[in-house]
């Protein structure tokens, strides 16, 4: 029996990309950047095809790696534009080609008399799982801009030019947060207005509205937002009392104070994702700084999915390995592709994060 041809450059190599994600959890061990939408989702079961009917309300869908419908192709590090949705699992895909001199370095590491076989295989390995490492986290980036959208901003997510610029796809996804769910403070959270703003009390709002429809186990704020809180006067009255409204307050002391009365604890998201613009790269905070996001415990929602074109149907001389549901290839290419990468490694994942419990979830804008 012929053995399996590899077009890739790492040969048999490719194969240790499913066994260090294999391994890694097994140990809970994490691989990649660390994002967010992991921790409030679950993957849905896999489908076969693209339609999908959300479990709550209407969706609104437009269309982000770039995000791309089934007849798109992924951007090259670059890029197509597609047209808008409707109840469709969208395409977060990325491309990465190992340029000419990183495939010098791998000659150079094969070609070494100063490497023991062992070494050149740890070299070669660590190579190509940093490719590995890009495409993945671009993938994961991108839902976690989805997700953290949404929750965000009243539960609408607008795909624009600055979070999905090569994705050529412009719209909103409305989640349908209930109107009752939505208020903002008569007086804005900033610092001309610091000695005077009440922290406690707007927030209070939200918890006396909340209370005969949902616990609310946390809320969920900027890095920002909350240094506003623990340096706010009227907060630290609260906590600490009028004797020592000097002591400065740390989240430690205020979440302690929040659950020895059953109030939600505060939560900082911190996530800055980078977002690629013809080549050049700028960060993005995919969170909406003016909002404070009151959420109850457990998952918020669900991540919508489906199979990839290559699982369904496998190409060869291509690798396959899947991180969850983002499905991983690795395979060469040269001049008889009319290419100029000679390695090509891309993640792709056919899914939409759906946010179930919106109707739990409560928001308050802070700063018009």
């Amino acid at each position: 029996m012929a053995g399996l041809f590899y077009s890739s450059i790492f040969g048999e190599l490719t194969k240790q990309v499913q066994v260090r994600i294999d391994t890694a959890s097994e140990l809970r061990k994490r691989l990649f950047d660390q994002n967010i939408y992991e921790k409030y989702l679950d993957w849905d079961t896999p489908t076969i095809g693209l339609n999908f009917e959300e479990l709550i309300g209407q969706y609104n869908l437009s269309v982000a790696a770039a995000t791309l419908d089934s007849k798109g192709k992924e951007p090259i590090m670059g890029t197509d534009g597609l047209e808008t949705l409707k109840q469709k699992v969208l395409t977060h895909q990325m491309s990465y080609p190992m340029p000419i001199e990183e495939y010098r370095k791998v000659l150079q590491i094969l070609d070494s008399r100063m490497l023991t076989d062992e070494q050149k295989t740890q070299q070669l390995i660590n190579l190509m799982w940093n490719n590995v490492g890009k495409v993945v986290n671009s993938v994961q980036s991108k839902l976690d801009i989805i997700f953290l959208g949404a929750l965000s901003n009243k539960g609408v997510f607008t795909f624009d030019e600055k979070n999905n610029p090569e994705g050529g796809v412009r719209g909103a996804i409305d989640h349908k947060m209930p109107a009752e769910n939505i208020a903002s403070v008569t007086l804005n959270w900033n610092d001309d207005n610091q000695n005077n703003v009440d922290c406690f009390e707007d927030i209070q709002m939200i918890l006396d509205a909340s209370q005969e429809k949902v616990t609310l186990d946390k809320i969920l704020l900027s890095p920002k937002r909350l240094s506003y809180i623990l340096r706010n006067k009227k907060m630290k009255q609260v906590v600490f009392g009028t004797d020592k409204s000097s002591t400065p307050l740390l989240l430690s002391n205020m979440n302690e104070f929040m659950r020895q009365n059953d109030f939600p604890i505060f939560e900082p998201i911190r996530r800055i994702t980078r977002i690629q613009n013809n080549g050049t790269l700028s960060e993005y905070s995919p969170w909406n700084d003016k909002n404070l996001v009151f959420v109850p415990a457990g998952k918020l929602g669900v991540i919508k999915n489906a199979y990839a074109d290559n699982e369904l149907r496998q190409e060869p001389g291509v690798t396959y390995s899947n991180y969850g549901r983002i499905r991983i290839s690795q395979w060469g290419k040269g001049e008889t592709d009319n290419s100029n990468g000679v390695e090509f490694t891309k993640a792709q994942s056919l899914s939409l994060p759906i946010i179930t419990e919106i109707n739990g979830i409560y928001s308050l804008t802070v700063e018009a």
